[in-house]
């Protein structure tokens, strides 16, 4: 009999590849998660969330060739600090809506290409799970 708090995970196929958003499907406003490896192997993972907060933020990024995707921590985002508070307090010199905040705000900005280099949930998931299995010791015979 299996236990009222036991949890079981459904079984799934993973790709070999890592299934990014594809840029043009990014929702402002909403959290996506990059998940990067801190060693060659692959066995070190590191997952951070991340809000997408927009394209073309900055005056001047209209004029470049491709977009550029601006993307904020997620802290930060939370706590209710957005990019247009930022820029508008700098462009007055002082930026009072920072004087609460323990850590400053960090935004990331990368050229729009097919995929945003970005996971959502499930998938960031995937990229774990698959992680998982390189860590398993092989049951060689």
């Amino acid at each position: 009999m299996r236990s009222e708090s036991t949890l079981r995970f459904p079984a799934r196929d993973l790709k070999p590849y890592g299934e990014y958003v594809r840029s043009e499907d990014l929702i402002v406003g909403e959290v996506y998660f990059r998940v990067d490896f801190v060693d060659d192997d692959m066995l070190v993972p590191e997952v951070v969330p991340v809000v997408f907060v927009g394209r073309n933020l900055t005056p001047g990024d209209d004029s470049r060739s491709s977009a550029l995707l601006y993307f904020q921590d997620f802290d930060s985002y939370s706590a209710g600090i957005r990019y247009e508070t930022i820029r508008a307090g700098s462009q007055k010199g002082a930026d009072q809506s920072l004087e609460d905040v323990d850590e400053p705000p960090s935004f990331e900005c990368a050229e729009e290409t097919e995929y945003s280099g970005v996971f959502e949930f499930e998938k960031a998931l995937d990229q774990l799970l698959t992680c998982s299995l390189r860590r398993k010791p092989c049951s060689g015979a």
